[in-house]
């Protein structure tokens, strides 16, 4: 008896020295294995890689090319397809198409109405490269003071559109077609846009050669800037000169504006330009400034907008004449 409570107290002094050597507190479950070894926290390389002025200019001027571009793109992209009155000639891809009627309120003359469709389409299996396109004609002289002789007065283009060349920094293409007249006018054009940039700029160049049977051989020179301010603003700069055969001298147009995306379905811009030719040397003998607010009304495809602008013509010895303009238009997009 005495040697076994002698071997149950030593028994309890093992056990009490081996609790002893672990401080941590024995939760219910607590095994007795031995403890794994404690974790050691790497030390961080101290060691730095030295960053010398060339690399962090290198870095600005890629950081600041990239937003450049980025913000253009996405500028440019919003004017062309919130403002842009001519689907078939517009850099936006895919197929489009747009009807608009517009009234137009000059101070002094009747309201006089005028209709308009474009229609482009990307013909299947061709890659992309065939469109069909379909248009109504853009002279300020088709206005109608009758909303229904607006529609049955407009004369109307039909052409196919072979694209040769589209690049980032390129874009051809030939049409051929018919401007349905009296009598029917067939017409051959070719075009070709340059796309760069020049530091915060954004350029594209157009150069278009034409012939018409009935008006003959021309050509039309086009360069546009954009110099976008921030992703929901964009200033840009036209210019415009087109030379007919038959006329021998220059139409010309220069016009400026603001676009200002206020949302994705309103549009503010600033506007204003001058017209004039040189027929009697290169004169102007129109200006214009105003400002466009177009908004979505129905769905995603039906806009409207309001224009009040002023114009000063030579016609009119430059008095300030205020135009007010009331567009509805539908666009449709793949």
């Amino acid at each position: 008896m005495r040697r076994l409570l002698y071997l149950l107290y030593l028994s309890l002094l093992v056990s009490g020295s081996v609790s002893a050597l672990d401080s941590r507190p024995q939760l219910q479950g607590d095994s007795m294995l031995p403890l794994p070894p404690p974790e050691t926290i790497p030390q961080e390389n101290t060691v730095q890689t030295p960053v010398t002025e060339a690399m962090a200019d290198r870095s600005r001027d890629w950081l600041a090319n990239y937003l450049n571009r980025l913000s253009g793109g996405i500028d440019s992209f919003f004017v062309d397809t919130f403002f842009s009155e001519d689907v078939t000639d517009d850099d936006v891809r895919g197929s489009r198409a747009k009807i608009s009627f517009y009234t137009r309120r000059e101070i002094g003359e009747p309201v006089d109405y005028k209709f308009g469709v474009g229609v482009k389409v990307v013909l299947p299996n061709t890659n992309e490269r065939l469109n069909l396109l379909f248009e109504s004609e853009d002279e300020d002289d088709d206005r109608e003071a009758d909303p229904l002789e607006s529609v049955e007065n407009t004369e109307y283009n039909t052409a196919l559109r072979y694209i040769l060349r589209e690049t980032d920094q390129w874009k051809t293409n030939l049409d051929a077609g018919i401007r349905w007249g009296t009598p029917p006018d067939p017409f051959i054009r070719f075009r070709a846009r340059r796309y760069a940039y020049l530091s915060e700029w954004e350029l594209r160049t157009s150069q278009e050669f034409f012939y018409y049977t009935l008006d003959g051989a021309g050509e039309e020179t086009e360069f546009r800037a954009d110099y976008p301010i921030n992703i929901e603003k964009l200033f840009r700069i036209n210019m415009k000169a087109e030379y007919l055969n038959r006329d021998d001298y220059f139409t010309l147009g220069y016009s400026a504006g603001l676009y200002h995306e206020l949302s994705p379905t309103r549009g503010l811009a600033y506007v204003a330009g001058a017209s004039g030719s040189t027929e009697e040397g290169a004169t102007f003998d129109s200006y214009f400034a105003g400002l466009r607010y177009r908004q979505r009304v129905y769905s995603d495809w039906v806009f409207a907008e309001i224009n009040p602008e002023f114009i000063w013509n030579r016609d009119g010895e430059y008095e300030t004449t205020p135009v007010l303009m009331f567009r509805l238009e539908g666009v449709i997009s793949q």
